[in-house]
């Protein structure tokens, strides 16, 4: 629900956290999907970011929220001249020198810190089911661009009820 969300979201301790999350819960993308980005991968103009999807490895630009891409420009403003940046580089860092980019085990880490201090136990993919359901409640978001979103498979029944406990 999204008051949950809300409470989630303003336990993140840090901008890059919230870019994450914000990014992650407005394209739906596979968390390691996000987390593979590079520089040259974010387009704030366009309001897209292009990632490399799971499997069929095929290239494909996600819109993401006006918000997600505020908060990435705070962490970005936050790391500038600490991290490299080049349009090869990686987006995400690790908060603490040595920087290092941001490993999947970390952020998953990151995020169940969050999630444990309102006494919740969500997971990375979780945030990819809120996203779902938050564009299939969307009416301006037909169902046929949530499945192109999703790359649901075939066989997958979008009509079948959701648990109130998503975040």
């Amino acid at each position: 629900p999204d008051r949950l969300f809300d409470e989630l979201f303003a336990s993140l301790p840090s901008n890059r956290d919230r870019a994450l999350v914000a990014f992650w819960v407005s394209t739906g993308a596979r968390a390691a999907e996000l987390l593979g980005v590079t520089s040259g991968s974010m387009d704030p103009g366009s309001q897209l970011v292009t990632v490399i999807r799971k499997g069929s490895r095929a290239v494909q630009p996600l819109p993401a929220s006006p918000d997600a891409f505020v908060w990435l420009r705070l962490y970005q403003e936050e790391t500038h001249g600490l991290v490299p940046s080049g349009g090869d580089d990686p987006v995400w860092w690790t908060l603490r020198r040595p920087f290092r980019p941001l490993s999947y085990h970390a952020a998953r880490a990151m995020f169940t810190r969050a999630g444990a201090s309102l006494g919740a136990n969500w997971s990375l993919h979780d945030i990819r089911h809120c996203a779902a359901y938050r564009m299939a409640r969307d009416p301006e978001m037909p169902l046929t661009d949530v499945i192109l979103s999703f790359r649901v498979s075939r066989g997958c029944d979008l009509r079948r009820p959701v648990v109130d406990s998503v975040v």
